[in-house]
Parts: structure tokens; C-alpha cells; sequence
């Protein structure tokens, strides 16, 4: 056989070698998002424990990929039952770990550009502490699926409103007050998500409305705040305050501000402490990923202290 022909071959053999070695596949941001929405898909960050703590995709855990024993610790804490989607901060490490996981009999989807290009696109991410202020406090919110209860509060004009006068429509609800220094934080994103008239969550092209239930202590307190702010949707006053509310109760909100994305059904799409996470939800990220209940510690860190999270200045968010 002539040289030539044996090149030929060679070069066949390795290029079929490569490609049978790289199994995994490569995603941009958007085309990985999509790939989210799948139940099945298991997120995984493989940067350090401190990068991932500084910010990362909701509902990701954290395997550092250049500790020792991470095919190891990936094994032991992902399901190859499942496709696995992997990240970094640019690429690199990720496509390496993805190469790894694959040789280790996981399927893979690899994000092109890693984190720093999810960021710089405006798509949603988290930090460690707002996970463990999620933990901590929207365990008690009621979780996906359950029907939202009804209630019936007064407008800033006193007439009164019901939860389901709003069926047809998704609802972003939001249990906040004007004396919380966390709920007026909050107030520049719940004006960014007014200015979207639609949602497709769950597939749904409903309508979006805003219903706020303030536990302000004086109705005229809420009134001159809300017109000084501009605040968007439906505001309700509730008369109890915030320790007495039987609606608070009802939702389980045991912290302000709590809020909830409401289907056109009245069911609970999505209940967290986080604005971020509704406009997030809202922009296309699975709310199965953005809800407390598929958040969980990275498994490469210790959860954050519960004693790290700092009530409010004036007065406690806490209930």
C-alpha cells in the first residue's frame, strides 16, 4: 500500500477517534437555556467554590473541576440516567469536565462562552447568599402547583379586590411594605418586569398583571409612597400588618418581600424572595430551576450560615 494511501487512512482513523471522543455537545446561551427547560437536565458549575459563590445560573450545583476527585464526586452526586449541562467562566474548563463526564458515560451539553458570556447577555444568575436567604425563607412559601388562595383587600381608592378577579391573567403577587429596606431594592426590577405586557410561562401568552399586598402601618403611608414612586399594578392595603395577616399566613410568607407568579388558572407557578427570579421566569428561564425547591448547596462548599443573613436596618423583614 502506498504511503500516501496510508496517510490517508491515518488521518481518517484519528479524525473518527476525535469525533467519537467529543460526544458531547456545544450550546450558545441561548440554545442552553431552551436545553434547561427539560426536567431532566442536571446543571452543573464546574468553577472554584468561590467563584460560584460570587454568581452563578440558578439552580446549579458546584463541583470544582480542578479539585482532586471530580469524576469522582460527579458520579456520586449526578444521575448518568440524565443529561448533565455543564459551564465555567469562559468555556475551557467546561468543555475539558465535559470531555471527562462523557468518557465517564454522561451525556453532555457544554455553554459556549461559560458564565462570563451568560452574564454579559443580561441572563439571570445568583448568588450564594441570595441561595441561602431562598433556603431559609422560601421553604414556607406554597410551592408549585398549589391553588392560591383567594382573599379580598381594599385599593388605594378603597374599593375592594380579589385575588381571582384576576383569573385569565398571570399575576406576579409581591407581599412587601414601604418601611423595608429590602422591598424598596427590589422596586427598580418590579418596575423593569411592568413594562412586559405578556408572559409565555408554561406556555401561556396571558396577559401579566401586578398585584402588591403592603403591610405599611398607615393606609396614607402607602398611598403618598406608592405615587411618589410610581409603582406599578394593582396596590392592596392589608389592614393587620404584617405579624397579624391572615393572607400573609395563608401564603406562608414568612419574610418580606415574598412574591409569586400566578398561571392564569390560579395556581403557583413560581414562589420565591427574589424579584430577579420572576423576571427571570418571565424571560424564558425554567421556574423549576428558579424555585427554592431545586435549589440546593454546591456540592464542593458547605452551605452558607443561616446566622450570615442580615435583617433589615429599621425594622425585620422577617415575620
Amino acid at each position: 500500500m502506498s504511503s500516501p494511501r496510508i496517510l490517508l487512512l491515518l488521518s481518517g482513523l484519528f479524525t473518527g477517534l476525535f469525533a467519537s471522543c467529543q460526544k458531547y455537545e456545544n450550546l450558545g446561551a441561548e440554545a442552553f437555556c431552551a436545553r434547561l427547560a427539560d426536567d431532566a437536565v442536571q446543571l452543573l458549575d464546574v468553577r472554584t467554590p468561590e467563584e460560584f459563590s460570587a454568581g452563578h445560573l440558578p439552580g446549579a450545583a458546584n463541583i470544582d473541576w480542578l479539585a482532586d476527585g471530580f469524576i469522582e464526586g460527579a458520579s456520586a452526586a449526578l444521575d448518568k440516567a440524565r443529561p448533565v449541562a455543564v459551564y465555567c467562566r469562559s468555556g475551557k474548563r467546561s468543555a475539558a469536565s465535559a470531555a471527562a463526564l462523557t468518557k465517564a458515560g454522561f451525556q453532555v451539553v457544554n455553554l459556549l462562552g461559560g458564565y462570563a458570556g451568560w452574564a454579559a447577555e443580561g441572563r439571570p444568575a445568583v448568588t450564594s447568599e441570595q441561595d441561602a436567604l431562598e433556603a431559609q425563607y422560601a421553604a414556607t412559601l406554597l410551592a408549585p402547583g398549589t391553588q392560591a388562595p383567594d382573599f379580598t383587600l381594599a385599593d388605594l381608592d378603597g374599593k375592594p379586590v380579589k385575588l381571582s378577579d384576576f383569573r385569565g391573567r398571570c399575576v406576579v403577587l409581591d407581599f412587601w411594605a414601604s418601611w423595608c429596606p429590602d422591598c424598596r431594592a427590589e422596586i427598580p426590577e418590579l418596575k423593569q418586569l411592568a413594562t412586559m405586557t405578556e408572559t409565555a410561562v408554561s406556555g401561556s401568552a396571558a396577559p401579566l398583571r401586578f398585584v402588591s399586598v403592603s403591610f405599611d402601618r398607615e393606609f396614607d403611608t402607602l398611598r403618598s409612597f406608592t405615587a411618589e414612586q410610581q409603582l406599578p399594578g394593582t396596590q392592596l392595603f392589608e389592614p393587620a400588618g404584617k405579624a397579624d395577616s391572615a393572607i400573609g399566613a395563608a401564603f406562608g410568607v414568612k419574610w418580606i418581600p415574598s412574591l409569586y407568579l400566578i398561571g392564569p388558572d390560579g395556581s403557583v407557578l413560581l414562589s420565591t424572595v427574589h424579584a430577579a427570579r420572576i423576571a427571570a421566569a418571565l424571560r424564558g428561564y425554567p421556574a423549576r430551576l428558579l424555585n427554592h425547591a431545586a435549589i440546593h448547596a454546591p456540592a464542593s462548599a458547605p452551605a452558607a450560615a443561616s446566622d450570615s443573613i442580615q435583617p433589615c436596618e429599621d425594622e425585620s423583614c422577617a415575620l
